[in-house]
């Protein structure tokens, strides 16, 4: 494995549909989390847990984002591990990519790209094995 100090733009280009169902996502959280706040009824944001009844790998994101603003760290971590360590590394990364223009970038070969993959999917199994036994 290589990791190199590389040269990148300040501000990353995001694909057009990327931008469009990240922003379309939190209008649908930003409308739910309103009509809760004024006494409407709850609506599950979730399609895997409105159709399964069980939490989805992910579930608890919306949580975790209210939870870092509101300044709850430890319940933000506490609904999804992953996904707050996620935010927070993307975050990181972000801010030295606004401030440096570079970036960590990580050469791996054909076999430590497999090996990076099953981590990952382990990593992705465990978390989402604590998001059904802390929010079943």
């Amino acid at each position: 494995m290589k990791v190199r100090w590389a040269r990148s733009t300040r501000v990353p280009r995001l694909p057009g549909w990327a931008t469009v169902l990240v922003g379309l996502w939190l209008l649908l959280v930003l409308a739910g989390v309103l009509l809760e706040q004024w006494g409407g009824p709850v609506r599950e944001t979730c399609l895997f847990h409105r159709f399964s009844g069980h939490p989805c790998p992910t579930c608890g994101s919306t949580r975790v984002v209210m939870g870092f603003a509101r300044g709850e760290w430890a319940h933000a971590f506490r609904w999804n591990p992953l996904v707050a360590l996620g935010l927070l590394v993307g975050a990181l990364g972000l801010g030295v990519r606004l401030i440096t223009g570079h970036t960590l970038q990580f050469d791996l070969s054909p076999r430590q790209q497999r090996l990076a993959l099953g981590l990952g999917l382990a990593t992705l199994l465990l978390n989402w094995v604590w998001v059904l036994r802390t929010q079943a």
